[in-house]
């Protein structure tokens, strides 16, 4: 009988190396920011891609032979990554393991365009994310014998403490692999489920509104829903609108009415709608940091 949990690094000493690289990766993020963010703001929601290789060359090359299979927080917390022979892994292996683990957390909150949800691009995407996620919870939670989550039993990694003696894993509990196999067929099921749903109804009008405003060189990008939702026995319509600025303008009124009355003539439903309310937005999300600024414009739908 193994003894792996000797040997393993606690979840205690993996989260708190997590909490240390993530603080260290909000610095790049940050610096960054401070020199670059003009060019962010351009990016608009391309941005986060920047912060995706960033994450991901952070934790393949630290995680790999090159440093000893650690970075600067699992340094701190006396862990390191190795494969099954206790040694660190090759540096394609680590970015492997890293693309694995990130891609996930990168995708949620990425603001992809509600267009995806009419192809068949639905189905990978439900498949990282909410599989990759869950998965990845589950794992780390449950998985007391290698304590591997997706992204280290794939790639036949480990995380261990330097101060043990190596010893052989045990071999994972096959109720996981059948748990985690269920989690992977439910996420190709929800596509199908959304696309039952309202939420997938393509919405064309709603497009071609936010195209047209997107031709204004003052716009990166534009996101428009229509919310229906009944609170307290009454019924709650109202059009809502995204705006991503290129320049700092998020308190300029007229600009906000001049959106408005393009939407509100260009789109007979939005005027049916109830109120119109533009959230103009100016910033940039690196996903390994964000920066802010907004604010929110209430105007009539219905014409007087």
């Amino acid at each position: 009988m193994f003894d792996s949990p000797d040997w393993l690094s606690s979840l205690y000493r993996r989260f708190g190396a997590l909490i240390i690289d993530a603080a260290i990766l909000v610095s790049i993020g940050f610096v960054l920011g401070l020199v670059f963010e003009s060019f962010f703001v351009e990016l608009s929601v391309w941005a986060r891609a920047i912060g995706f290789v960033i994450a991901l060359l952070y934790f393949g090359m630290f995680n790999s032979e090159l440093n000893n299979g650690q970075t600067p927080g699992k340094r701190m917390m006396g862990i390191r990554v190795v494969n099954v022979r206790n040694e660190s892994v090759k540096l394609d292996v680590s970015l492997l393991r890293a693309l694995i683990l990130i891609t996930p957390f990168f995708i949620q909150g990425s603001g992809l365009p509600g267009a995806l949800l009419h192809t068949f691009w639905i189905y990978p995407l439900s498949l990282v994310l909410f599989g990759g996620l869950v998965s990845t919870v589950y794992l780390m939670l449950f998985n007391r014998r290698t304590h591997q989550g997706p992204h280290d039993w794939i790639c036949q990694t480990f995380v261990v403490r330097l101060e043990s003696d190596p010893q052989r894993p045990e071999p994972v509990w096959l109720g996981h692999a059948v748990v985690v196999g269920f989690i992977l067929v439910i996420s190709l099921a929800l596509p199908a489920a959304v696309l039952q749903s309202n939420i997938a109804q393509p919405e064309p009008d709603l497009d071609r509104s936010a195209e047209q405003l997107m031709r204004l060189d003052s716009i990166n990008y534009v996101q428009i829903a229509r919310v229906d939702s009944r609170r307290d026995d009454r019924e709650n319509r109202f059009t809502s609108v995204q705006v991503m600025l290129t320049a700092n303008d998020v308190a300029d009124e007229m600009l906000a009415a001049s959106l408005a009355q393009l939407l509100l003539q260009g789109n007979d439903r939005i005027r049916t709608q109830g109120p119109l309310m533009i959230n103009l937005t100016y910033g940039y999300d690196l996903g390994i940091f964000s920066r802010w600024d907004s604010e929110m414009h209430r105007f009539n739908a219905i014409e007087e």
